[in-house]
């Protein structure tokens, strides 16, 4: 059971980062584009 918890829980970190790491590429994009 507790390897379950230990799934998902990994499950929701990456869907997380990976989240914050599209946001942040759009971020910088955007960035790029006004200089």
């Amino acid at each position: 059971m507790r390897d379950l918890f230990a799934v998902i829980g990994f499950a929701v970190v990456v869907k997380k980062g990976y989240e914050w790491y599209r946001e942040y590429s759009e971020l910088k994009r955007e960035k790029a584009q006004r200089q």
